[in-house]
């Protein structure tokens, strides 16, 4: 990339790299680093450090926003800004695509306009802020990334009845597997059928509901166990 390019780039941005190494290897796509190229580093380093930061980021103002919300909840909402569908947006604000090195293969694909690849460039760019200056210098940058509507983000109101959903975070959590439900029976008229389902974690039956379709049953099942579970882990 030409100096020309990256003052550019940088004006766009509104933030001048002390070190424009940092920059250059932020936006340098791993298909460039091959055969003539393949000493020159590309960004996925940058972008495993610049996802941890921007959810931390996020996490952290999500926390000081919303003072009263459950961890269920807040998760959620950090979900909804922290996507690549977001990230994808910020790219095309700052016409990303001009700006990538790729190898010719890739551009030749149409794949320097991919949301996915522009949006993981964004959190190697964000890796590379945070390596060139500091913490509080990236939290501006991030956050001046978001809307307060973005922050103003609002979950589905059936999270709180999503047991499924609460407990699935909850077992995560506690590293304690992944549950999964078992149809145990099927009653009743073909016109007014009941289903019993079992839930099962680590090929242990946990608890059991039933319900008028399967999808009941196996939220009165996660519903019976998450009760069961935050109980134990509050005591």
């Amino acid at each position: 990339m030409t100096p020309d390019k990256l003052t550019e780039f940088q004006k766009l941005i509104d933030y001048s790299f002390k070190q424009p190494k940092l920059l250059v290897e932020a936006l340098t796509h791993k298909s460039f680093s091959v055969e003539e190229n393949k000493d020159k580093n590309h960004n996925e380093r940058f972008e495993f450090l610049g996802d941890s930061i921007l959810n931390f980021i996020v996490a952290e103002e999500l926390l000081k926003l919303y003072r009263d919300e459950q961890e269920g909840v807040l998760s959620k909402k950090r979900a909804a800004l922290v996507n690549m569908s977001k990230l994808a947006e910020i790219a095309k604000k700052y016409k990303l695509e001009n700006f990538i090195n790729f190898g010719p293969g890739e551009i030749k694909q149409g794949n320097h306009l991919n949301p996915r690849i522009q949006g993981s460039c964004i959190e190697a760019l964000i890796g590379a802020i945070y390596l060139d200056s500091n913490f509080e210098n990236v939290k501006i940058w991030v956050l001046k990334q978001f809307t307060r509507n973005d922050f103003a983000v609002e979950v589905a109101a059936s999270f709180g009845t999503d047991y499924k959903s609460r407990l699935q975070e909850l077992t995560q959590k506690y590293k304690l597997g992944t549950p999964a439900y078992n149809l145990v029976l099927t009653s009743g008229p073909s016109h007014k059928p009941q289903f019993l389902v079992a839930l099962v974690l680590n090929d242990k039956e946990m608890s059991r509901g039933d319900g008028s379709s399967k999808k009941i049953a196996e939220q009165k099942a996660a519903e019976l166990y998450f009760n069961e579970l935050t109980k134990a882990y509050k005591e």
